[in-house]
Formats: C-alpha cells, structure tokens, sequence
C-alpha cells in the first residue's frame, strides 16, 4: 500500500468529523432559543460598529442638527480624556476632516461659533451615530430641541461684491 500524504490524512479526518456532525440530533430547546434569538434581531437591528448605524438623510448630506456647536466641542473634548484618542484618526474615521478646520472649529465660541465648518456636522454625524450604536437615551436638552426645529447649518460666511 503507498504511503498517505498529509493532504490524504486531513481530508479522512474531516469525512470522519463531518458523520459525526451529521449523527448528533440537536435539542428542541436549543432551536427554539435560536429562533427567538433571530425574531430579536430581525425588531431591533445589531451592528458592530458605529458606522453601521445609517441616518435620516445621511446621503444626501442633510441630516438634521439638535445639538450647537458648543455642545458638540464639550462632546470632542469629553472624548479627548479617553486613553488612546488619537485625534487625527478620528477626523479621518468621520470624513477626512481637515486639522486646520477641526483647530479653528474648536477654537470658536458660542452656539453658533463653527456652524458653517465641516467638522460640525461630521461630529455631530459621528456622536449621534454613537449614541444609536451604544443605544443610549436622547436627552431632555435633545428632545427640547427637536420639539422645535432643527439647527441650521450655514454653508459659508458669504462673499462681498462691489459693483460700481
């Protein structure tokens, strides 16, 4: 008889593993926990990420703001303290955010001090998107607000023209 090669040897192994498999019979109970643990799934999604979590009008860049600017820099700074924040790759994780903008954006003040740069919106974006994924409660200052309207979010400080 020729000798075995490993790969021989393996694939008997598994043919062997594979009958085995095949005979055990699973227990009603065990299916039934599967099948309710799928019907929890399927009302209340699961992701494993924060960027998994998709908001209203995200596509389209237009995801209505509840919280100013000097909540969301509080929010950034909170999120400084944690050990291994590094902020350069987290402006790359919310949009390829500038550092020039994220210095000036923090260096603003007021409510509306930082409306119109772009890492207003992407950290907002990013701390809702957070709070869904970690499935924590709006608060009442959030709720207030979207009882109200929504922030606007200005594009630019405009531009002068002489005519003349």
């Amino acid at each position: 008889m020729p000798a075995k090669r490993k790969l021989d040897i393996l694939e008997d192994k598994e043919d062997a593993s594979d009958i085995a498999k095949r005979a055990r019979v699973a227990e009603p109970s065990a299916s039934a926990s599967a099948e309710k643990s799928k019907k929890s799934k399927a009302t209340k999604p699961q992701y494993t990420s924060w960027k998994d979590v998709e908001l209203d009008g995200e596509d389209e860049g237009e995801v209505p703001i509840y919280d100013d600017c000097n909540t969301i820099r509080r929010k950034i700074r909170a999120l400084q303290k944690t050990p291994g924040f590094k902020v350069t790759h987290w402006l790359k994780e919310i949009g390829n955010i500038n550092s020039n903008s994220y210095g000036r954006f923090m260096s603003l003040k007021g409510p509306d001090g930082g409306a119109e740069n772009g890492t207003y919106y992407a950290a907002y974006v990013y701390f809702e998107k957070v709070r869904i994924f970690e499935g924590k409660k709006k608060t009442p200052t959030r709720i207030a607000a979207e009882e109200g309207r929504p922030l606007e979010r200005r594009q630019s400080r405009g531009v002068w023209t002489f005519t003349g």
